[in-house]
């Protein structure tokens, strides 16, 4: 998906469909990520995770909105649907297990581990990810900068973020239980992303025609 949108390949559909399934991702990235913070005794490791909080959900440091507001604009200017239609959009099945399976490690993981499972597994393929659609974008589809803050954003944001969840890795999964543990959740992480794009492939049509109605 990714790269038929750099290609220019994708169509308009599959992209809309993509920008509703982003926006209801990226919603819940401040409730796994706060969920983190409330269970880590490290202030250092607080910090940390209190730094990457204030750029998903807030424009003081990353973008100039919260990202799940910057997700809903793109959505409502790539699809012309209503806010209110994009919120009441059908959420797969996938989807749903992706967000339970987030929000599942952050309540009972290891602090360590949770914090790479979002970081190593999720943000490290991000900014090149971002970056591919970004470029797409621009270039085949007329998207403007402005109007696709969305996914630059995640750019130059994703690689700090990823960097944080992989210096706490290194520093403190020092065990070979905590090792074992992260690599479970790498893989199982990955397993969700690719679910995720194959739902954006396979099912834009029908959602999109259920949300207008």
């Amino acid at each position: 998906m990714v790269q038929t949108i750099a290609d220019g390949t994708a169509t308009r559909e599959q992209i809309g469909y993509l920008a509703v399934l982003f926006y209801h991702f990226t919603k819940w990235t401040p409730q796994v990520i706060s969920t983190i913070h409330s269970r880590c005794d490290s202030r250092e490791i607080r910090r940390r995770i209190m730094d990457t909080l204030i750029d998903e959900d807030t424009e003081l440091r990353c973008g100039s909105a919260g990202h799940d507001m910057l997700a809903m604009e793109f959505a409502i200017r790539f699809t012309g649907m209503t806010e209110e239609q994009i919120e009441a959009h059908p959420v797969p099945k996938s989807i749903q297990d992706m967000t339970a399976y987030r929000f599942k490690v952050a309540r009972e993981m290891p602090v360590t581990i949770a914090l790479g499972n979002s970081g190593v597994a999720s943000e490290s393929h991000a900014p090149e990810m971002c970056r591919m659609i970004s470029d797409g974008l621009r270039e085949h589809y007329a998207v403007k900068d402005e109007d696709q803050e969305s996914w630059i954003v995640h750019i130059e944001g994703d690689e700090e973020h990823s960097e944080t969840a992989l210096k706490t890795v290194l520093e403190f999964c020092t065990t070979s239980e905590l090792q074992d543990q992260m690599l479970w959740c790498i893989d199982e992480y990955l397993q969700h992303w690719g679910n995720f794009w194959n739902e954006c492939v396979e099912g834009e049509l029908q959602a999109l025609q259920t949300a207008a109605e």
